[in-house]
């Protein structure tokens, strides 16, 4: 009952997170493409000429921007330049390639996948960033395009 509550609290905690990013903005715009003001926007603009709930955030390096496409939430991500780096969801952990899941258990064995986000970048394509847990121990693992498992965070419980 202990790790059920361990694994909410873990799985809030990764929420929260993605739920912050989201929402520290700088500028807000409700489906008008028509006044982004970002390098990149030209090109945002064509990949999802139909976007709605438009919000994007000018980082030092990079800029983000949360947005919807055909009723998909996504996140696609610009340089400094205005180049494409890539597009992000979250998926359902039952949607991550199957080879993935076997390998992911593999080598975190006694881990439960809690949460998994899709991201296609624009020059490495598909990997994949998934969040597993174990008693105490939590991590955000990134499963490269050829099944290459890296921890790209750790998690505090």
């Amino acid at each position: 009952m202990a790790n059920k509550f361990k694994k909410i609290k873990i799985m809030k905690k990764v929420s929260i997170i993605a739920l912050m990013v989201i929402t520290i903005v700088s500028s807000v715009f409700a489906g008008d493409n028509n006044a982004l003001n970002f390098k990149g926007a030209d090109a945002f603009k064509k990949l999802y000429p139909h976007a709605t709930k438009v919000v994007y955030e000018v980082k030092k390096d990079y800029t983000q921007v949360h947005f919807t496409w055909n009723n998909i939430d996504l996140q696609a991500f610009f340089d400094r330049q205005g180049e494409l780096i890539g597009t992000s969801r979250n998926i359902a952990v039952s949607d991550l390639p199957l080879s993935y899941v076997r390998n992911i258990n593999n080598a975190y064995e006694g881990y439960t996948i809690t949460e998994a986000i899709e991201f296609d970048h624009a020059q490495n394509g598909m990997s994949y960033y998934v969040s597993v847990i174990n008693g105490e121990r939590a991590y955000v693992l990134n499963v490269a395009t050829d099944g290459t498992i890296s921890v790209f965070k750790k998690m505090k419980n």
